[in-house]
């Protein structure tokens, strides 16, 4: 018996966990311009690291990224000449790749293998995959540091973790040698010789050996001063000006068989070419000039650059992208971040001619950085529409993307309406984050943010009135403060948490604790008094700091759950939470990967803003992941059903005593207004939750009948109760 009943809650454990079950869903169509979009629910893209490779088995090379900003892997197949977001294959990689990723093949096998940082130096992964396998790594000398023989013994190669060291053929003898910075600080450029061929007669390993720290002959000073042939010190008494991260890339760029030098660095807007007068053994650079001649990179700060066929015709491009690991100053347009020049010259002398500021990014969803998603029908035609608010835009505002609703409540198609909804730059707030909720318990939605004032740095809780009851009407309405102040990074819930009529909040604090403030109103009224510290057990925690919350519904249980997204990128189910007084262990498991047959935690773009919705109209939501770089993943429940077309509503005990309490529960968020049997309004329209039994206090309602009339989606359902 002791044995079936272990059983019995084991079954019920792993039964309760699968209703929290999602799928990276890119279905729905979105229109920019009168153009649809290929991959819009991809998350977006800000400081990008550029590689390719077979990730499919397809022997077509297939597009690898890694975006600093979220320390994420980002995977594109190649089909017909054009890329899909592929974000299964992300979960391949190992979690150890950090700082920078270059893939490079050193054992000559045909298959391209990691090279990451390492806060020792390098850290290298070989690929250890087999035919018809999915990809496979190993560590690369038992997952030591990579090492280089230095003046008198090996040492590891260290290389400052915000710059990018060049993986190249130096000397064109067939195995992979390493130019790094020199990690002191200073200037040069270290040479670290491959043996392998030498030694062996094979290029299937990585014998390093430091043969100069002086590559070139010349020494960077500051943003675009170079010395050559002598040091800073020696050049006009000048000496190297700043110690911050360096990026480097080498090419052929006339077919002389040595190695010209692209040099970026962290204080500087521009890249330069170093073009080598020496030879492959003894490069020799006496000038820098800008590149490309033609239109020169000009990203506002730390530019790096890279060499991939990126647009299928076999030849090397140029893409540059920032090697940035945050927002540095307001200005940085993480729209536009991924320079593309295209080889229009040949494989032995290429010619980089400018094609976009943009690549990848026109075809996604992209609002630059801190995408905070949510949903409203603003046009009252019953279905859900699209809005994203920002961190800034190049007016050093944040502004409201919108995109309208063209399909259905089950099939949504969305169109790009403006990217400056309701002109709300002009208001120069930043770091805005956006909701919609019934702030002043007038029944109807409102426009609610968070923001800082460019005035005084102060972030705090603010609202804008709807005065429509179907759709959006802010026109005339004035902003209104709640006096509810925060930390820049923090994060606000609007949120019913005791389910009195009255909006609470929960926030996400700098330490990672969540507080639960509640509105004691009265109605209409924001005046919130801290209620708990440290809510659901959720007390300081380096693991969640700033976390943004959402609350919902998520499994059809008539209980509403808690959705936790950390500074990693990360979500967390908490179920049931209003039941839950104490830390309750959360579920991490959310996303199926199909290549690995199992529901994995991911990384869903650096930070996380979730939202709760049924964009589907099904028994169960998704959950809309906003993120660090701009962009939007869907997930939805790959366990939902489809709603019938009326919604089913339930209203108990009925009849109600007078003055007493009745609950309702309802398929689906449902809005309800009580009225006399001749239609005479005696209260505003209540938002009512899905599947949750909501309670109704009956207060001055004399006995007789009346009605219950329910929206939803554009539906009218109406219910008779008796008060007696």
């Amino acid at each position: 018996m002791r044995i079936a009943l272990c059983l019995l809650l084991l079954t019920f454990s792993f039964l309760s966990r699968a209703q929290f079950t999602y799928e990276i869903n890119q279905e729905i169509e979105v229109e920019v311009n009168g153009k649809r979009l290929i991959m819009p629910w991809s998350g977006g893209l800000n400081s990008v690291q550029i590689n390719t490779m077979d990730l499919d088995g397809d022997s077509k090379p297939d597009l690898v990224l890694f975006d600093r900003t979220a320390n994420k892997v980002l995977t594109f197949l190649s089909k017909n000449n054009q890329y899909s977001y592929a974000p299964e294959y992300e979960d391949l990689f190992p979690g150890e790749v950090t700082q920078w990723m270059l893939l490079r093949d050193f054992n000559c096998d045909g298959k391209k293998d990691i090279f990451t940082s390492d806060p020792f130096g390098i850290a290298v992964f070989v690929n250890s995959t087999k035919p018809g396998e999915a990809l496979k790594w190993r560590p690369f000398n038992s997952g030591l540091p990579l090492l280089t023989k230095g003046f008198t013994s090996n040492v590891n190669l260290k290389v400052n973790e915000s710059d990018i060291p060049v993986i190249d053929d130096i000397d064109s003898d067939g195995d992979l040698d390493i130019l790094n910075v020199r990690f002191v600080g200073i200037g040069t450029v270290e040479y670290h010789k491959n043996l392998s061929r030498e030694r062996t007669g094979a290029c299937d390993s990585l014998q390093l050996e430091r043969v100069t720290q002086t590559f070139g002959n010349f020494e960077e000073c500051n943003c675009g001063v170079f010395a050559f042939g002598e040091t800073c010190a020696e050049f006009n008494g000048g000496r190297t000006q700043h110690a911050g991260g360096k990026a480097l890339l080498t090419l052929d760029l006339n077919n002389d068989g040595d190695k010209e030098l692209l040099y970026s660095e962290e204080n500087c807007a521009q890249v330069y070419l170093l073009e080598n007068e020496g030879t492959a053994e003894e490069a020799l650079m006496t000038n820098a000039v800008r590149f490309p001649a033609a239109k020169p990179i000009n990203y506002l700060i730390f530019p790096a650059t890279y060499l991939e066929d990126v647009d299928f015709d076999g030849l090397a491009d140029l893409v540059s992208s920032p090697n940035i690991y945050a927002r540095n100053f307001m200005n940085v347009d993480f729209k536009n971040s991924m320079w593309l020049y295209k080889n229009t010259g040949t494989s032995q002398i290429p010619q980089f001619t400018f094609e976009k500021t943009d690549f990848l990014q026109d075809e996604i969803i992209e609002v630059g950085d801190y995408a905070v998603p949510s949903f409203s029908d603003a046009d009252g035609d019953g279905d859900l529409d699209f809005f994203i608010s920002n961190y800034a835009n190049q007016d050093f505002a944040s502004a409201i993307t919108f995109y309208e609703n063209m399909g259905t409540t089950a099939q949504p198609k969305y169109k790009f309406i403006t990217d400056n909804y309701l002109n709300f730059s002009i208001t120069n707030f930043y770091n805005v984050k956006l909701q919609f909720a019934d702030m002043n318990s007038d029944g109807k939605i409102d426009f609610v943010f968070t923001g800082t004032s460019p005035q005084n740095g102060i972030t705090a809780l603010y609202y804008v009135a709807n005065k429509s009851d179907n759709g959006h009407d802010f026109s005339g309405q004035t902003l209104q403060s709640t006096n509810f102040t925060l930390g820049q990074n923090e994060t606000v819930l609007i949120e019913d948490v005791n389910l009195d009529g009255r909006t609470d909040l929960l926030v996400g604090k700098s330490t990672g604790a969540i507080e639960y403030w509640r509105n004691q109103g009265p109605a209409g009224e924001t005046n919130y008094v801290l209620e708990n510290t440290s809510f659901l057990g959720l007390g300081t925690s380096i693991e969640r700091q700033n976390p943004a919350l959402a609350a919902g519904d998520l499994n059809a249980d008539g209980k509403a759950d808690l959705i936790l997204a950390d500074q990693k990128g990360f979500l967390s189910v908490y179920p049931d939470y209003r039941t839950q007084s104490t830390s309750i262990e959360p579920i991490k498991n959310l996303v199926y990967n199909p290549l690995k047959a199992e529901y994995t935690s991911k990384n869903l773009g650096g930070r996380g803003w979730p939202v709760i919705v049924n964009i589907f109209n099904t028994d169960k939501p998704s959950i809309i992941v906003g993120n660090a770089l701009g962009g939007i993943h869907i997930l939805k429940n790959d366990g939902g059903r489809e709603l019938p077309e009326e919604p089913v509503i339930d209203l108990f005990p009925n009849p109600v005593a007078e003055n007493g309490n009745f609950k309702i529960k309802a398929d689906r968020t449902v809005s309800v207004q009580f009225l006399t049997l001749l239609g005479q309004k005696i209260s505003e329209p209540i938002s009512i939750p899905a599947n949750q039994e909501y309670p109704i206090t009956i207060s001055g309602m004399p006995p007789g009948i009346y009605i219950a009339r329910f929206s939803s989606n554009g539906k009218i359902v109406g219910k008779k109760f008796i008060v007696q």
